[in-house]
């Protein structure tokens, strides 16, 4: 490098020293001239310059290098001074702006060449751009989203920091970096319609949907939920499902919410009542677990409707059941009914006939009583009363009338428990559960179905005494155990056939086991089929003769047990020797103070 001055010429030369290393010298060279003009001697005063050129050799691959990870990057970056002047910028932000070269930007304003713009587009003046923000504030700008114009005059959204630059102490400038988010921003505007979509179709659903968090705080809430509980979106959001504004019947809904939370499983749940406009209604649920980590989703979803309408049938169509079975047991109660009727009215007319003798006898004492008084009592009335003693035969009558009054409390207690059994049975009883004695339940329906079985068995029952109550729907429990007595009672006929063998016989049997009520109906009936037994519980298929069953006992019966109790039921079966089923009911839980 030559420079030429005033004083001489300056130059930097490259030279090899005598020791074979080479050198750099900055050789200042002056001419000397006499008066004349004329050029006598050149002068050179050179100096070593080795550690100048080695610093600014460093300095030159120090910004190559930094030009070179600035261009690595996939993010744009520039720079700007004081007055918003390109400093340097990468290969990445030309690429991005579309710009040819560094030279398009460099040293010109960036807030007029692109123009930072607010992400509707609209324009800001300098003094509040982030950029400048930056440097006037000595500290770290970030925003999301904002627009950027390319060198086409198309704009694109981009997020950006700004960081001040500073040298000595002072801010001298700002380093901008921004990134282009437009497949970002089309993702989320992808998802927003995606989300409004689901909305649309959340709220097309016409059952109740709700999404709850694991601390039971709702994140969903569709339109028919609103519908149902009166209650909008925006006035339950976030807040606790026991607490969001239903009137809940159950005074330990918290509780049982916590529950649904805290046990992952699925579940499922008949009747929860609530109230809305002074009314009491029924929502039918089912509850599941939806997990999606990699997008955040954790949630309880709650999915049901009203089903106090369906509610109301169920009563009906139950109630209807129980009616029907009394209506099949009818002829055979009747009978029931009828003979002990029937010897207390032959009892009743054997009084009525004996009454006349001792009506007599009573006039006769009260006329010798009369006799007496004044004297001896007359030969004739005498006579009288031992005719009337002969011709009524008292000895007899003294016989037999406290047996026929025995006979006739007899019969009529026998036609009272049948009728309180009759009515018990037959009682639509209450919707809620309730602890009851199965021992007496059962023995209650053993009645009512012995039309069903004494021809054909005898009945045995082995209660547990000391059995705890049992958490029940009375009316379903007594309705299971009378379809398994007349399938019991109509197996061991069907086993008997035509013949005049022995009566067969049914066991009834209660016991504890831990927390369950077990009880057990043995026959000594047909059995069933292997074929059968795999399909045995399923509504309409029987293994009865035509016109001998309608095959809803036992799929009512499982229905009962398992979905309405939480129980369990199966049976073992022995071809021609007879079957017997097996019912778990858990116990009802002491109510706790």
């Amino acid at each position: 490098m030559v420079q030429e001055g005033t004083n001489g010429v300056i130059t930097e030369l490259r030279y090899r020293h005598k020791n074979g290393h080479w050198h750099y010298v900055e050789a200042h060279g002056c001419a000397v001239r006499n008066h004349a003009g004329d050029l006598e001697r050149i002068v050179v005063i050179s100096r070593v310059i080795d550690d100048r050129i080695l610093a600014r050799q460093k300095m030159q691959e120090r910004e190559e290098r930094l030009q070179l990870l600035l261009d690595s990057t996939a993010e744009a970056i520039y720079g700007v001074d004081l007055n918003g002047n390109c400093t340097f910028c990468n290969q990445a932000l030309l690429r991005i702006l579309g710009y040819l070269d560094a030279s398009c930007l460099l040293g010109k304003n960036m807030h007029q060449v692109i123009h930072h713009s607010h992400a509707d587009g609209s324009a800001y003046p300098v003094e509040e751009c982030f950029v400048y923000q930056a440097f006037r504030t000595s500290s770290v700008m970030h925003v999301d989203d904002e627009v950027v114009w390319r060198a086409d005059a198309t704009c694109l959204p981009v997020e950006y920091w700004s960081h001040p630059v500073k040298h000595d102490g002072e801010t001298v400038g700002a380093m901008v970096t921004f990134v282009d988010i437009t497949e970002r921003k089309a993702s989320q505007e992808a998802l927003r319609r995606a989300h409004e979509g689901a909305e649309l179709f959340i709220n097309s659903v016409p059952s109740v949907l709700i999404g709850i968090s694991r601390d039971s705080r709702i994140q969903r809430w569709n339109l028919a939920a609103a519908q149902v509980f009166g209650l909008a979106a925006v006035e339950v959001a976030y807040k606790p499902l026991a607490n969001c504004g239903i009137q809940w019947v159950r005074a330990d809904m918290k509780v049982e919410i916590d529950s649904w939370c805290a046990d992952r499983e699925s579940r499922r749940i008949d009747a929860l009542p609530f109230v809305i406009n002074g009314e009491t209604r029924f929502l039918g649920l089912t509850l599941n677990w939806i997990s999606a980590p990699e997008e955040k989703i954790d949630e309880l979803l709650i999915i049901g409707s009203d089903v106090t309408d369906r509610k109301i049938l169920g009563q009906q169509l139950r109630q209807a059941q129980k009616l029907e079975a009394i209506g099949q047991l009818a002829a055979g109660i009747a009978h029931e009914i009828n003979t002990p009727i029937q010897y207390v009215g032959d009892n009743t007319r054997f009084l009525q006939e004996s009454w006349p003798s001792f009506h007599a006898l009573f006039a006769l004492t009260r006329e010798m009583q009369k006799q007496a008084t004044p004297g001896p009592i007359s030969p004739e009335t005498l006579e009288r009363l031992d005719a009337l003693a002969q011709g009524a035969d008292f000895e007899y009558l003294q016989t037999e009338i406290p047996h026929a009054i025995e006979q006739s409390l007899e019969g009529i207690q026998r036609v009272a428990k049948i009728v309180r059994a009759m009515k018990e049975f037959s009682h639509p009883g209450s919707e809620e559960k309730k602890a009851i004695d199965i021992n007496q339940a059962i023995e209650t329906t053993i009645t009512v179905a012995r039309s069903e079985w004494k021809y054909v068995a005898d009945v045995e029952t082995h209660f547990d005494p000391d059995l705890p109550l049992v958490l029940c729907h009375a009316g379903e429990f007594n309705q299971v155990i009378l379809n398994l007595l007349i399938n019991a009672a109509q197996a061991i006929a069907q086993a008997m056939g035509d013949s005049s063998q022995a009566k067969g016989k049914i066991v009834v049997s209660t016991a504890r086991d831990q927390d369950w009520a077990e009880i057990s109906i043995s026959d000594t009936g047909v059995g069933i089929p292997e074929a059968s037994r795999s399909r045995i519980f399923e509504p309409f298929f029987t293994t009865k003769p035509v016109g001998k069953g309608t095959g809803q006992g036992l799929a009512l019966a499982h229905t009962a047990i398992v979905r309405r109790h939480g129980g369990k039921i199966w049976f073992d079966s022995e071809l021609g020797k007879g079957t017997t089923f097996h019912i778990r009911i858990p116990f009802a839980k002491p109510v706790e103070g």
